[in-house]
């Protein structure tokens, strides 16, 4: 894929899996971004103090978020876009919001009770990505 495709699809996309490492320990994250060329943002559901995705956030030196979509063996798509993480203070939290609210998906999150929540920003700053993706050829006949 060109860059100008693989921005094109990270647009149209709004969820993703974030790998993080802490060492030779992985852990990988279901997300929702929002995203502009160069950055995808985020935010993490806390629901309590020691949560394991800040830990790996904190510790993570390069990211990937890995995104894709698949219709059949011979329609899909994957981008993985690489590059360091940070936490976002709340002052910016109005721009990250437009761009959350353009492509990203947010949970129903009332099943969770009583529990406390917070939300914690962060951004991809994105240094390297790279996309495949296969399209079925029409037959003529």
């Amino acid at each position: 894929m060109t860059d100008a495709e693989i921005d094109a699809y990270l647009e149209s996309q709004g969820t993703g899996i974030l790998s993080l490492a802490d060492g030779g320990e992985a852990y990988a994250v279901p997300i929702s971004f929002g995203y502009e060329p160069g950055r995808a943002v985020f935010a993490f559901w806390q629901f309590r103090p020691e949560s394991r995705k800040i830990a790996f956030s904190e510790a993570t030196e390069r990211a990937c978020l890995a995104v894709y979509d698949v219709d059949s063996q011979e329609n899909w798509r994957s981008v993985l876009a690489f590059g360091p993480i940070r936490e976002l203070s709340t002052d910016v939290w109005g721009e990250i919001g437009e761009l959350m609210d353009e492509n990203a998906w947010s949970p129903d999150l009332t099943g969770v009770g009583k529990r406390q929540l917070s939300v914690v920003g962060y951004e991809l700053e994105i240094e390297e990505a790279t996309g495949l993706q296969r399209r079925a050829v029409a037959d003529d006949d």
